[in-house]
């Protein structure tokens, strides 16, 4: 099985509405249930400057979404973040750490970033298991920094500092 990562395009707003809609990815990620195809055209004509979205493809489907910012303000432009979602039938099969790999090769070796950094939520251990794995560690604890299933959750501030 062979996971491919490209950038995203238009036509994969469909997809994204799609993977965006699974219970894992709903839980896990700050996107809204339930969005549109039409949201995800909207964003995605109209990214920011700075800002870079990726998919990964498995025999020719979406399965997993990455997208990186870029910190375009001059004393925070050495940082750069990012938040991902994987499809729910294609966990552990890879496909983060692919998504993973191909912005720390962009941050690394093209945009001379130093400081990658991310939130994740506090409970969702496979995912911070995933990014130490990268080399990202645990910064802090955010208290009630996210609301999702009708309640509020902690998340960690997470860092990977280039040597």
């Amino acid at each position: 099985m062979e996971i491919v990562v490209r950038p995203t395009h238009i036509s994969d707003a469909k997809a994204l509405s799609e993977l965006y809609s699974q219970p894992k990815a709903q839980r896990e990620t700050l996107q809204l249930p339930l969005s549109s195809e039409a949201m995800w055209v909207k964003r995605l004509e109209s990214m920011p400057e700075g800002v870079y979205s990726f998919v990964a493809e498995i025999d020719g489907r979406v399965v997993g979404n990455i997208g990186f910012e870029h910190a375009q303000r001059p004393r925070i432009s050495h940082c750069g973040s990012f938040g991902l979602g994987v499809h729910d039938d294609f966990h552990g099969l890879g496909v983060a750490s692919r998504l993973i790999e191909t912005v720390i090769d962009l941050a690394d070796n093209w945009l001379q970033i130093k400081r990658l950094q991310l939130e994740v939520n506090c409970d969702n251990e496979a995912a911070i298991a995933c990014y130490k794995k990268f080399g990202f560690e645990i910064e802090g604890k955010a208290i009630l920094s996210c609301f999702r299933d009708g309640e509020y959750s902690d998340t960690y501030y997470m860092a990977r500092v280039k040597p």
